[in-house]
C-alpha cells in the first residue's frame, strides 16, 4: 500500500498522465464519477503501471547532521508493493528513530515512487503509525534552509499551480496571486526553469551546499561547473535566470546580481573553451518533399508523422505549437485550412493567432495530408454527450495524439488495431519524429524540432519574398531575429558584388 500521494498540481490536470500508464481496471476506477480523494490512494496502491515507474529515495537531513541525498534505484517498479520490496531490500538498516514511507509522486512530466525517511515520535514504533488516507500536496511556503530535494519539489509544485476558483477566502486569494505570477511566464519558460532548478538542487546536494538561499560564491561556482562541462552560454544564462527567479518568488535577496557572478559569466562568454553555437539545418521545400516521399504510409504512425511534417512546414510552426494543436482549433474549407493557436511564443497576451495554409493540388499539400490523417485515424472531437457517441471513432481533443502499436497477432488471428491515446504528443516527441524521419530518408545534417520552421522561412527567402511578407508568415516581432533564420547560402546568392567581381 502507498502511504501517501504527492500531487504537483490539481488532480484534474494530472489525471490524463495517470490514465495513460495504468492498467485497464484502474483506468475504469479512476474515470468513475464518484471517485474522491479519500479513496484515490487505495485505487493507485493496487495499480499496475506500464512502463514501470522509477523508484527514488528522497534526500533528507538526519539529526546527527548527515545528509542522505536523492538516490534512484537501478530497478523500476510496476506497482506499489513491488516498489516497497525494492526499497526495503535497499534500506535494510534504517536510522534509529526513523521509518520508511512510500509515496506516489505525480506531476506532468513523470510518475515515480518516492520513499522518505520520516522521524518517529518518542515512544512510537513504526507499527503504531496510522495509515494515511489523504493526499499530501506540496507545502506552499518556500523551504528556506531545507534540503535541496525539498526545494526542487516545492519549485516544481509552484510552477504547476493553477488559478483556484473564487470562494471569498483570503487563503484562496493569496493562492491565486501565486498562480497568476506563474502565468506571467510562458509554459516553456516555466518548464526550462524547473529543469534548471532541479539541476541546481542536485549539484548543491552533491557538494553539501545550501540550495535556498544560495550564496553568490556558490552560484558562480555552479555556473563555472556548467561551463567546464561544455554547456552553451545560453544554457548557463538560463540557469542564472532560473536561480534569480527562485529567489524572487521566495522573497529572498538575489544572489545572481553579485559582481562575482556577473564577472564569471562575462569570462564564460569570452572563454575560448566555449562550445560553438549549434547550426541547425532547415528543411527546405526540396528536402521536406524528399523526407515525405520516403514515408511508406503503411500505418497510422506514418500518416500522423507525414501530416506533422507538412503542417509544420506549411505554417512555419514551432514544435510546441504543433504539439498543442487540438481538433477544435482546425477548420477546413475549399480554399485553405485555418489553425487557431490560443497560445504562442509571440502572443504574450494570449489573444490567439490564426495560421492560414492554402490548399494545393500536389501530393505534398499539407491540407491533403491532414485530411488523410483524419480519415485513417477516424479522429473526432470529444463528444460531451457520451450517450450519442458514434461507432468506430476515436474521441479526443488532441490533433496529434500518441499511438501505441498493437502486439503481434496469435493463432492466425487478425492483428488488433493500434491504440490511439487521448493525450497530445509532447514537443520533444515532435522533434524526435522530425529527426527520425530525416535519418530514415538518408538526409545528412543536424536537424531539430525547429528545422521545419527554419526551412519554410529559408524557402520563402529563396523565392524572393520580401522581409515584410516573411515577417507576417513567420510571426516574428523583430526583423533582426527573422534575418538569423535565413540560411547562410543566401549570403552568396544575394551578395551585392557577385555580378561585379
Amino acid at each position: 500500500m502507498l502511504d501517501s500521494l504527492h500531487l504537483t498540481g490539481s488532480w484534474s490536470v494530472l489525471l490524463p498522465s495517470v490514465i495513460d500508464q495504468v492498467d485497464r481496471l484502474t483506468r475504469q476506477l479512476l474515470t468513475q464519477s464518484d471517485v474522491t480523494t479519500d479513496i484515490l490512494r487505495s485505487i493507485l496502491s493496487t495499480a499496475r503501471f506500464s512502463p514501470p515507474l522509477p523508484v527514488f529515495v528522497a534526500g533528507s537531513m538526519l539529526p546527527d547532521g548527515s545528509f542522505l541525498p536523492d538516490t534512484e534505484l537501478p530497478e523500476c517498479a510496476e506497482h506499489a508493493s513491488n516498489a516497497r520490496m525494492l526499497l526495503e531490500a535497499t534500506s535494510s538498516s534504517l536510522p534509529n528513530g526513523y521509518h520508511l514511507e512510500v509515496a506516489l509522486e505525480i506531476d506532468r512530466q513523470r510518475l515515480a515512487f518516492v520513499a522518505s525517511f520520516v522521524a518517529l515520535d518518542q515512544g512510537q514504533t513504526a507499527s503504531d503509525l496510522p495509515r494515511k488516507d489523504k493526499i499530501r500536496s506540496i507545502a506552499t511556503p518556500p523551504p528556506i534552509g531545507q534540503n535541496p530535494a525539498n526545494v526542487a519539489r516545492w519549485f516544481t509544485a509552484l510552477v504547476e499551480a493553477e488559478v483556484p476558483k473564487h470562494d471569498g477566502q483570503l487563503e484562496t486569494l493569496q493562492a491565486a496571486v501565486g498562480a497568476f505570477v506563474q502565468l506571467g511566464k510562458a509554459a516553456n519558460t516555466r518548464r526550462a526553469y524547473r529543469s534548471a532548478i532541479r539541476g541546481w538542487c542536485v549539484w548543491a546536494a552533491r557538494h553539501d551546499l545550501p540550495a535556498l538561499p544560495a550564496r553568490s560564491e556558490d552560484v558562480a561556482t555552479y555556473l563555472a561547473d556548467l561551463a567546464l562541462r561544455e554547456r552553451k552560454p545560453a544554457t548557463i544564462e538560463l540557469h542564472r535566470a532560473a536561480l534569480r527567479y527562485l529567489h524572487h518568488i521566495s522573497h529572498l535577496p538575489i544572489p545572481t546580481t553579485h559582481a562575482l557572478v556577473s564577472e564569471t559569466l562575462a569570462g564564460i562568454h569570452r572563454s575560448p573553451r566555449k562550445t560553438p553555437p549549434r547550426q541547425v539545418k532547415g528543411l527546405t521545400w526540396e528536402l521536406i518533399c524528399e523526407v515525405v516521399d520516403r514515408i511508406p504510409m503503411t500505418s497510422l504512425v506514418d500518416a500522423r508523422d507525414r501530416a506533422i511534417l507538412l503542417l509544420g512546414y506549411g505554417g512555419a510552426l514551432r514544435r510546441s505549437e504543433l504539439a498543442a494543436i487540438q481538433l477544435e482549433h482546425v477548420s477546413l474549407d475549399e480554399d485553405c485550412m485555418r489553425i487557431t493557436l490560443p497560445h504562442s511564443k509571440g502572443d504574450k497576451k494570449h489573444q490567439g493567432t490564426t495560421i492560414v495554409i492554402p490548399r494545393g493540388i500536389t501530393r505534398h499539400c499539407p491540407v491533403r495530408a491532414w485530411e488523410t490523417w483524419l480519415r485513417q485515424s477516424k479522429l473526432t472531437p470529444r463528444n460531451k454527450n457520451k450517450d450519442t457517441k458514434p461507432e468506430n471513432v476515436n474521441e479526443t481533443t488532441a490533433a496529434f495524439p500518441r499511438i501505441w502499436l498493437p502486439a503481434a497477432a496469435k493463432n492466425n488471428e487478425p492483428p488488433p488495431a493500434p491504440k490511439i491515446g487521448m493525450k497530445s504528443l509532447s514537443d520533444w516527441s515532435v522533434a524526435k519524429i522530425i529527426k527520425q524521419r530525416c535519418q530514415s530518408a538518408g538526409i545528412e545534417g543536424d536537424f531539430s524540432g525547429h528545422s521545419l520552421r527554419r526551412g519554410a522561412i529559408t524557402t520563402g527567402a529563396q523565392d524572393g519574398l520580401d522581409l515584410i511578407r516573411l515577417k507576417r508568415f513567420s510571426r516574428h516581432r523583430d526583423y533582426r531575429v527573422l534575418e538569423a533564420y535565413i540560411e547562410e547560402d543566401q549570403a552568396l546568392s544575394k551578395h551585392p558584388g557577385k555580378t561585379r567581381f
